[in-house]
């Protein structure tokens, strides 16, 4: 009889770029790749966030047969991040989760400027990278390029609305995006994730029982991390069948 198909390895040998890399669920994508043997390179817009971010992953996962690198480029400048992509091209997966900031408060006090920056990073950085890939042979056919939005682009909540409507206008760009890649044989997904914690970053006791007290509302009965995030980008990445899909990972914070 033949062997069954094998699902452990399906990732082993690819190279990952991960934009955002360094910090937060970007750090902990990479460490999914890694994980599940795939090559990761980081792009981080700090030097110091990226350098501290190699140290962690190359202490983690020391196999020589993995090449973990990184180089830091400003999402903001089209030019720089598509000469830095070319750079490490061919790749099998791109991951953007890059982000700088929350915009949350009153509507009557929201820092128009403040939103228009984060609308550049989270929004327009995705798109310069799609344009990059639809440009230039960047994803090999048949890769992935998995983007990040947030829960409020489907129930925002008061002070939220300019936040979900950067989020929900990153849902309508995945499913566009998945058309007009598709050419190219590069599949797009997005993972809307919830709120969760960060496995490399330090609670204060006072921190801690708030999140602990806040998870046993979530259907789940706790607060997921970085790593139960990092589930999903791995999934979107392996399934070759899935494609201009939003995938929400929140604990069931919607349902309740």
């Amino acid at each position: 009889m033949a062997p069954g198909p094998n699902f452990k390895d399906k990732l082993a040998g690819h190279k990952a770029v991960i934009i955002g890399g360094s910090r937060g669920i970007g750090l902990g994508v990479a460490e999914a790749f890694l994980s599940s043997g795939a090559n990761v390179h980081i792009i981080s817009r700090s030097q110091q966030s990226l350098d501290s971010a190699l140290s962690i992953l190359k202490e983690e996962y020391p196999n020589p047969e993995l090449t973990i690198s990184g180089s830091t480029s400003d999402v903001l400048n089209e030019s720089e991040i598509t000469q830095e992509l070319l750079k490490v091209a061919p790749v099998d997966h791109i991951v953007y989760t890059a982000v700088d900031k929350r915009i949350r408060g009153p509507i009557g006090e929201v820092d128009v400027a403040d939103a228009q920056e984060l609308f550049g990073v989270k929004f327009w950085g995705q798109v310069g990278v799609a344009k990059a890939i639809a440009n230039h042979d960047i994803i090999k056919p048949g890769g992935s390029y998995t983007i990040t939005s947030g829960s409020l682009s489907i129930r925002p909540v008061p002070g939220t609305a300019v936040g979900g409507a950067l989020n929900a206008a990153v849902n309508t760009l995945t499913k566009g995006l998945a058309i007009d890649l598709s050419p190219k044989r590069v599949r797009v997904n997005v993972v809307v994730p919830g709120f969760v914690t960060s496995t490399h970053e330090t609670y204060s006791p006072e921190r801690a029982n708030a999140i602990k007290e806040r998870g046993k509302n979530l259907l789940t009965g706790f607060v997921g991390t970085t790593e139960d995030i990092s589930e999903a980008y791995l999934y979107l990445a392996r399934a070759k069948y899935t494609t201009g899909t939003v995938n929400v990972v929140d604990g069931g914070a919607l349902l309740v």
